[in-house]
């Protein structure tokens, strides 16, 4: 089970590694690839939502 803070420590590191990516990636591509992202984490955790 994980704690808030896992889940607040990965969603940062998730969000850092979209922000860098983005930078050298066509900003449509990365926006696709940063809700696919979210969904399989959303689908992997509970009932919380991406922020």
């Amino acid at each position: 089970m994980e704690t808030d803070l896992e889940v607040g420590i990965r969603k940062k590191i998730e969000h850092d590694v979209v922000m860098k990516a983005s930078t050298s990636l066509p900003k449509k591509l990365a926006l696709l690839k940063a809700s696919a992202k979210k969904k399989e984490a959303a689908s992997s955790s509970s009932t919380k939502t991406p922020s």
